[in-house]
């Protein structure tokens, strides 16, 4: 039961004014400059990525494709980083070639 409001009633219009004053208010309060839904939208994607979840994870969360999170949220991080670092040395065990070999230039 609905005391205070009545969901059949409610048209799209009145939903996204609730939630533009609910997110303004909550904007307010976190006390971060020009702070807007977006914003953080990239933020939580990033984390995503960040701590090992795939373009799929954090498009399932965001309501994105795989395609739109590596094309705006998929930013070079330490994280990233050093995921892609490890997956070089599973690739190329041991020294990569060009730090084994020593090149000697004659003239």
């Amino acid at each position: 039961m609905h005391y205070f409001w009545n969901p059949a009633a409610m048209t799209r219009r009145c939903v996204a004014g609730v939630a533009e004053r609910t997110l303004a208010a909550v904007f307010k309060k976190s006390g971060v400059a020009h702070a807007h839904a977006h914003r953080f939208r990239h933020t939580l994607a990033t984390e995503i990525l960040s701590k090992g979840g795939s373009d799929q994870d954090a498009a399932d969360v965001l309501g994105n494709s795989p395609l739109i999170i590596r094309k705006h949220y998929a930013k070079w991080n330490v994280q990233r980083q050093d995921r892609i670092k490890s997956l070089m040395q599973t690739v190329h065990s041991g020294p990569f070639l060009a730090q084994s070999e020593e090149v000697v230039v004659t003239v």
